[in-house]
């Protein structure tokens, strides 16, 4: 099965599975998207593509946030599936995944 991310125009496209044996590439493509020089103020995530989820993908989210507001960016997550929102509401971080409001961002359910 073909994992990627890619970028298009301001939204990250997430493919493949999200789990702990893909965190090493996703990090690594994520950080050098972030260090680009014309990085856009805003950018949305999209997990439509994603087929696989583990626990460590809640820890990807909140890292991505922590590096977003380090840069001074606005980000938001779509199509997040539900099975990564109920891992979320689990640890009791899904305040934090969830876009701060409703009217700017769309629903997260796949």
């Amino acid at each position: 099965m073909n994992q990627s991310s890619t970028v298009v125009g301001e939204v990250l496209k997430i493919e493949g599975a999200l789990n702990f044996a893909s965190m090493p590439r996703l990090l690594s493509e994520t950080s050098a998207y972030a260090m680009q020089q014309d990085l856009p103020d805003y950018l949305a995530i999209d997990f439509a593509n994603v087929t696989e989820i583990d626990s460590s993908a809640v820890a990807l989210l909140l890292h991505w946030r922590r590096q977003a507001a380090r840069l001074d960016k606005a980000l938001r997550y779509i199509h997040i599936p539900a099975n990564l929102l109920s891992l979320a509401e689990l640890y009791g971080v899904d305040q934090l995944i969830h876009c701060p409001s409703q009217q700017t961002c769309p629903t997260t359910s796949k």
